[in-house]
């Protein structure tokens, strides 16, 4: 089992795959007349700037994706940058695969320059304390509790 992560600008062949993975796991966000899958990986095609698209690759398939972008949740930017978009194949979920996009996010949040990488979540904490982040608060978006974790890049 390799996994592998690279900027998405480099796998720019894996939109197609991405996109149908995104529009199956949030069909309350991707929906006809709604965000555009598609779209939103095409503005990630970036390499030194947000919002930036990172992709896994686990024994040559597509495994998931993230983002290393300006907000998160509608937030006031007053942080930056955050890990949004972070999804993993459930097909390849409990292997590492969602570990690796974050590390990879780290490194690239440092290069461009970033001390800091913030995530928000309402339901991956484990992965986010377990990979060392630490949970800053608590708060509510759509009356849902979410996580504010924060890591230090270097």
């Amino acid at each position: 089992m390799t996994i592998s992560t690279g900027l998405l600008a480099d796998h720019e062949h894996m939109v197609d795959a991405l996109s149908g993975l995104m529009e199956r796991e949030w069909p309350g966000w991707y929906r006809a007349g709604g965000a555009s899958a598609r779209m939103d990986l095409r503005e990630r095609l970036r390499r030194d700037c947000l919002p930036l698209g990172i992709v896994a690759v686990l024994d040559g398939q597509v495994a998931g994706c993230c983002a290393l972008t300006a907000t998160s949740g509608g937030l006031p930017n007053l942080r930056m940058p955050w890990v949004g978009g972070l999804l993993v194949d459930p097909a390849y979920r409990r292997r590492g695969v969602g570990a690796a996009l974050l590390e990879r996010a780290r490194t690239e949040a440092r290069r461009l320059g970033h001390d800091q990488l913030y995530a928000l979540t309402a339901t991956a904490d484990a992965l986010f304390s377990h990979g060392g982040w630490r949970r800053d608060e608590t708060i509510s978006l759509d009356d849902t509790p979410h996580a504010i974790y924060t890591i230090v890049t270097s």
